[in-house]
């Protein structure tokens, strides 16, 4: 998940911080599944055209016997939980330096732009790309 990136933290106890990462936190887990799950939905296409089975929206069609359409929604009803638990960790850990916590929030909430429905990336179909990277920084998670 990035724990390189906070080798570069000069203001946090790196032992602490160390030691959260090793309890595998709940914020963590959460953190990781929206990743995970973000990525399955946005690839889903492109991995089936390759003959790559092993994608979230793949495997929930194959459980649940729905459409794509319905396992991209419960597979989204599955990031925005997580989302939450995102944000309530974030607001609830203690024992962990602060920039380490808005660090990983901050991770959240690049995936959750770069994914972001109808967005490549690169480009900025629905004219929001300035408005979503200001709430990167100033607003809370958007769900």
């Amino acid at each position: 998940m990035g724990i390189l990136s906070f080798i570069a933290l000069e203001d946090c106890d790196e032992i602490q911080t160390n030691e959260w990462f090793k309890s595998k936190p709940k914020f963590l887990h959460a953190c990781c599944a929206i990743f995970r799950l973000e990525n399955d939905i946005s690839c889903y296409e492109s991995d089936m055209m390759r003959g790559e089975v092993a994608n979230g929206v793949n495997c929930y069609i194959k459980q649940h016997g729905v459409t794509k359409e319905v396992a991209v929604t419960k597979i989204k009803e599955m990031i925005n939980d997580n989302c939450k638990i995102v944000m309530e960790e974030f607001l609830m850990t203690r024992g962990v330096p602060r920039p380490v916590l808005v660090r990983c929030l901050n991770m959240v909430r690049v995936v959750k732009l770069f994914y972001n429905e109808g967005n490549d990336g690169f480009t900025d179909p629905h004219g929001k790309l300035k408005d979503l990277i200001t709430s990167l920084f100033f607003h809370p998670l958007p769900l």
